[in-house]
């Protein structure tokens, strides 16, 4: 095997760079400033800071008495509340006392205490029954005057009558 060696170029002498074209004309009020001259700009001031300070703190006491009104209030409905409670158990203890006392069985040991008896034949009065001719409720705007039993009225007033002669009797 015999091997070949690549012909070598001969090395080409360096070329100088090209010089960079100055600016025809520089403008007098840009320069270049060194890293040690830049001076960093702050976005936030302390004054500023301050402002901002005070700010958050009004926000939070803003806050802080918003939620104590809040609580306030609710501590307050929670009184209502235990309040409605008691007064609704209040409420159903006397409905309850005064269903017992209207109830027919205390009424009847009541007058049997104070003395009453209860008779031994028992009159109830019943309302006269309305006549067929009679339609419906009478409204009292009659213009005629009421009969008297005694010069031949209706049958409705002699029955009133008959009720009444039978309430101002005498009690045996």
């Amino acid at each position: 095997m015999t091997a070949t060696i690549a012909p070598q170029r001969a090395p080409s002498p360096q070329r100088a760079p090209a010089p960079r074209p100055r600016p025809a004309e520089r403008p007098n009020h840009l320069r270049v400033v060194a890293p040690s001259e830049r001076a960093r700009r702050r976005r936030v001031t302390p004054g500023m800071a301050v402002l901002l300070t005070a700010g958050l703190f009004a926000t939070l006491l803003a806050v802080a008495v918003a939620h104590t009104v809040l609580v306030e209030g609710q501590v307050r409905l929670d009184e209502l509340d235990s309040q409605l409670v008691q007064e609704q158990a209040r409420y159903q203890e006397l409905r309850a006392e005064l269903a017992e006392r209207e109830s027919p069985a205390r009424i009847v040991q009541a007058a049997n205490d104070m003395g009453m008896v209860t008779p031994d034949d028992l009159k109830y009065l019943q309302p006269p029954t309305p006549d067929a001719s009679a339609v419906g409720p009478t409204t009292g705007d009659d213009d005629e005057p009421a009969a008297d039993p005694t010069d031949g009225g209706t049958n409705e007033d002699l029955a009133w009558a008959d009720a009444k002669a039978l309430l101002e009797a005498p009690a045996p």
